[in-house]
């Protein structure tokens, strides 16, 4: 196990469960540090205003070096289900990822 992505990935979390935010919530499992769910607030004045949506990230072992892959968990008309999105900071691409952000910065 990558060490210095182990510890990013712990300092991530502790920066997410100390932020008062209640658009978005973000967190690693207890048992895999590398797979995240989050939930996300619909944007107020679009068409998800109201809805709570939920994400699973993987990331991987060279991270931050290496991208997320972001799959949707809940139904939404947009994305189909369990399967890796295809968005510019995501695994599709790769070339666009920044090693400085962060699954807040980068994700949420």
């Amino acid at each position: 196990m990558n060490s210095s992505a182990v510890k990013r990935i712990m300092q991530e979390a502790r920066e997410l469960a100390n932020d008062p935010c209640t658009d978005y919530s973000a967190a690693p499992l207890e048992d895999d540090i590398f797979e995240w769910h989050c939930t996300l607030r619909g944007s107020p004045g679009t068409e998800f205003e109201g809805g709570l949506y939920h994400f699973r990230i993987l990331l991987p072992s060279e991270y931050p070096f290496r991208p997320p892959s972001i799959m949707m968990l809940t139904p939404n008309g947009r994305f189909e289900l369990n399967t890796k999105i295809c968005i510019s900071f995501t695994n599709y691409h790769e070339e666009l990822w920044q090693p400085a952000w962060g699954v807040r910065t980068g994700v949420l």
